[in-house]
């Protein structure tokens, strides 16, 4: 079984987890009641009117308020779900909400550039200080990934940091963005799972940098994500030792301490100008001790105090201070916070730096990145006795118990050329590229990382359809009826004029496929799929198009046209195949009803930039109750190839073939077929039918049924659409029998084109075609009259030879060469009014190589995986062949996983196999 834990060799025991949800339950109406406290406090502080000096006083008033409320919330291990809960639902409302212009923006960021993956760091702290998850993610970039570090500042902003690495205020808008990529998450903070649980497509990264208890609205709620995090999370690392007891439970955690990027500390010879807050400071007879980075409950004060009353002492604190209550010596000096690219301008200056951390449960579980970056820096480094900083002890490092401390000694501000050695051996072994090279070569072996390195390359000339089906919902079966047949040639149509047709399509999982040479995705994932038929399935894979297709298309094309209700992407074509809704459903007793139903199809059509109709039916509904949307569409009739669809002279052996080359299933007129079949064969020993086309197996099991009954008279057989013209010319009788749902039927088309007498019901578009005793019998849609006809044709030859001739002068106003000139019309007109200008011979340039891996039974997947790895990044498009079932969110894009038998309908480039 190869699923994306494939390398955690370990079994969480999740007692802890069920205990708390258990007692979460149990407390659900006091969460319900303190919810609806903070709620109502809330409220009363934005609706209130009062003054300046009013209003201090209430905001003092309803923090403390607030506190208690939380301090409740936490008391009943409430306080994590409330907020988490909170966020969720409001990320939930972005997600569910129209693409922002800022979302469109980002996603075009991420197309501009050729990256191996993206990485995304969710809303937790600020870019500066830079910090652990900001330098990693620097060192990403430089490596060829695309990287997103959320700032926390809710002003919307998008700033380039470094090539490949930027810095986004407000998250809502990369949330959307990030839709249809797969991305590595950074998640090193467990509300953010908030955010990330919005992401359909992700690897997660789980770094553990503090205890647990340590962060705000810490409670059990918050331990029990933890270890939900840990069970879940692609890979784990943590950055102290002392943090091993939270990752306990899984055996593949990586210990990944703190680093330094050495090139930004260390002291060159370069002359460096001294900031202005620090020159007054700097009077050339005191020693200054420099510090920098967060100021709070874990600062020691006692020790700076101490070192602040030795002679001849200045200490210069850098960073935001929370300790509001607490005065320093005068000698103390407090400079605020400073970017981190000012921080060697100041630590050029200080004689020495610190680590004044009071040592407890908290700091000993810390890696501190400034201890490396101080190495880096080379000057003498005075530390409380942390535990992450004893494993580096030696010269250069002074360690001091601030209970025990009285005064550094005079040589302790000399550093002899073995300190300086060993602070710059500490800083080179620990760099943060080699951290990133760790944890890549951890996720280098591992499958979930593979969707990481499989997003698309989209092509500028793209034309994205949206389509119900194409393929089945799992991309195994071509369905071959006449929608899909339209689309394989309305992508001859986007291929004259240089645009690259792709369908989006309704699906269980991400899947990719090729039929032909057309791309089809699956718009479902992990947490959409088809496994219900329900409007709100149906809106949310509106939705999921509406992101694949804004920003990324040149045009979009909806097939159905009412797919595009309520999302719709410009520009904008909608195909109508006819009436779709004329099914035995419609049945209405009021207006209400009636608009209920049929809102989606007029509100589609209207907001639609062009409707194509394949027959008149679907204009005149409208023009009944929309008239001004009735004179937006075109009536384009479908098509027949008449080089391949043409008559031939029969070989007479005696047999009358009746056709049915529909779909195989009830809408098709299968069941009345299926009725007549007895009294036709009993009656007409000459005559035999032939059922060409899929089904669905209760469907299948009808004909079979009759199959047994009479063997020899009755055939079922599939035959694939470039196929189908052999089927006609050995045909006499061809039947469209449709009950509803029809528009101008292709297998119709073809018939007639080949000189068959067609038998066609008066439904939808088939009264396009047919002229009832002139090209074919058009009848009721019911047994009754399917039989007289078929009777009528049996019972008069001639008949049925003056109804094939006929037929074949109708099928010639139905050329497909004119379809094709009438479609290339109608893109280019609605293209040009938008103002869209593209090269007519670009189409298929950005073409990815196909490469097929066969692995064989008990092959080791270091013997195949790192070559998946390579054709990845070198942009192919992977299927895999293996005899081990794979969890189905693994599939993404460009890496697909096949069972190996599975039939495909493409030709791969290259076939490489591991046996």
């Amino acid at each position: 079984m190869i699923n994306k834990n494939s390398a955690k060799p370990y079994s969480i025991i999740r007692q802890e987890i069920n205990s708390v949800q258990v007692a979460l339950q149990q407390m659900e109406l006091i969460k319900e009641n303190q919810q609806m406290k903070l709620e109502s406090l809330n409220s009363e502080f934005l609706n209130r009117e009062i003054t300046v000096i009013e209003k201090k006083a209430a905001i003092e008033q309803l923090n403390e308020r607030v506190t208690t409320q939380n301090y409740e919330l936490a008391k009943y291990d409430l306080l994590y779900y409330t907020e988490y809960n909170a966020q969720y639902k409001y990320y939930k409302t972005v997600v569910e909400s129209p693409i922002s212009e800022e979302a469109i923006q980002i996603i075009k960021i991420i197309q501009k550039y050729e990256y191996t993956g993206i990485v995304v760091y969710p809303n937790a702290v600020h870019w500066n200080p830079v910090q652990r998850p900001q330098q990693m993610m620097l060192d990403l970039a430089k490596r060829g990934y695309l990287c997103f570090f959320c700032d926390t500042s809710q002003s919307i902003d998008i700033h380039k940091e470094q090539e490949g690495m930027y810095v986004i205020s407000n998250q809502g808008h990369l949330l959307q963005a990030l839709q249809t990529y797969h991305v590595l998450v950074f998640n090193s903070w467990l509300m953010q799972n908030a955010w990330i649980e919005h992401l359909p497509h992700k690897t997660i990264w789980y770094d553990v940098l503090d205890r647990v208890d340590f962060f705000s609205f810490y409670d059990k709620g918050m331990l029990a994500a933890h270890y939900q995090n840990l069970y879940e999370a692609d890979i784990v690392t943590y950055s102290a030792q002392a943090l091993s007891e939270y990752v306990s439970k899984r055996k593949d955690a990586v210990y990944l301490p703190n680093a330094v990027n050495f090139e930004d500390f260390v002291i060159t010879n370069q002359k460096n100008v001294m900031p202005e807050d620090l020159s007054p400071l700097i009077d050339g007879t005191s020693k200054i001790i420099g510090y920098y980075g967060a100021i709070e409950e874990w600062f020691d004060v006692e020790l700076i105090s101490k070192l602040a009353n030795q002679k001849n002492i200045k200490i210069i604190l850098i960073g935001y201070c929370g300790l509001t209550e607490i005065e320093f010596p005068e000698n103390v000096h407090l400079l605020g916070p400073k970017p981190y690219s000012e921080l060697k301008q100041y630590t050029t200056f200080f004689d020495a730096m610190i680590i004044p951390f009071l040592v407890n449960d908290l700091t000993n579980a810390v890696s501190p990145v400034k201890f490396f970056e101080y190495c880096a820096i080379g000057k003498p480094i005075i530390t409380t006795p942390i535990a992450e900083v004893l494993q580096y002890e030696g010269p250069g490092i002074t360690l001091v118990n601030t209970d025990e401390f009285v005064s550094l000694e005079p040589s302790f501000w000399r550093m002899e050329s073995n300190a300086i050695h060993h602070l710059r051996k500490i800083a080179r072994e620990n760099q943060w590229n080699q951290r990133t090279s760790t944890v890549l070569d951890v996720l280098e072996k591992i499958p979930a990382f593979l969707p990481v390195l499989a997003n698309r390359v989209y092509d500028k000339t793209q034309v994205n359809v949206f389509a119900a089906t194409f393929l089945d919902y799992k991309g195994e079966n071509y369905y071959s009826g006449g929608a899909e047949r339209y689309l394989v040639d309305l992508h001859e149509v986007c291929e004259d004029l240089g645009l690259k047709l792709n369908i989006y399509q309704y699906g269980n999982f991400s899947w990719y496929r090729k039929y032909k040479d057309i791309d089809v995705y699956s718009l479902g994932h992990e947490m959409l799929d088809m496994d219900e038929f329900t409007m709100e399935n149906l809106l949310s894979f509106s939705r999921r198009f509406d992101y694949m297709a804004k920003g990324h298309s040149m045009l979009n094309i909806y097939s159905a046209f009412f797919q595009s209700y309520p999302n719709i992407a410009h520009p904008s074509i909608g195909i109508s195949h006819g009436v779709a809704w004329d099914s035995p459903h419609s049945q209405f007793e009021n207006g209400t009803q009636f608009w209920n139903v049929n809102e989606r199809y007029i509100q589609s059509a209207n907001d639609l930039q062009k409707v194509v109709s394949v027959d008149t039916n679907t204009a005149n509904w409208f023009q009944t109750v929309s008239y001004g949307t009735s004179l937006k569409i075109e009536t384009i009739p479908n098509y027949v190839d008449r080089t391949e669809f043409f008559p031939v002279q029969r070989k007479e052996d005696g047999k009358i073939r009746i056709v049915y080359p529909r779909r195989l299933y009830r809408p098709r007129g299968l069941y009345i077929t299926l009725a007549i079949v007895d009294n036709i064969l009993n009656d007409y020993p000459n005559a035999e039918f032939h059922f060409v086309g899929k089904g669905f197996p209760e469907d299948l099991q009808a004909i079979y049924d009759k199959m047994e009954q009479w063997t020899g008279r009755i055939y079922c057989y599939h035959s694939e659409p470039e196929d189908m013209h052999a089927v006609y010319k050995k045909a006499d009788i061809v039947l469209i029998p449709t009950l509803y749902s029809e528009g101008t039927s292709l297998s119709c088309l073809e018939a007639c084109a080949t000189g068959n007498a067609v038998i066609a019901t008066r439904v939808g578009g088939l009264t396009d075609i047919i002229i009832d005793h002139h090209n074919g019998l058009l009848i009721h849609p019911d047994q009754a009259s399917l039989e007289k006809a078929v009777r009528t044709c049996l019972d008069n030859p001639e008949l049925m030879k003056k109804i094939g001739e006929n037929a074949i002068e109708v099928s010639k106003a139905f050329n497909k060469d004119i379809w094709k000139k009438r479609w290339k019309d109608v893109v280019k007109e609605l293209l040009q009014e938008q103002g869209v200008e593209w090269d007519h011979n670009s189409a298929g340039n950005s073409k990815n190589e196909i490469i097929e891996i066969v692995i064989g039974p008990n092959v080791r997947q270091s013997k195949w995986f790192p070559y998946v790895i390579q054709c990845l990044k070198q942009g192919m498009k992977v299927f895999i062949r293996s005899g081990q079932k794979p969890e189905l969110d693994l599939n993404f894009a460009r890496i697909q996983w096949l069972p190996l038998d599975a039939e495909v309908y493409f030709e791969p480039d290259v076939v490489k196999k591991f046996v």
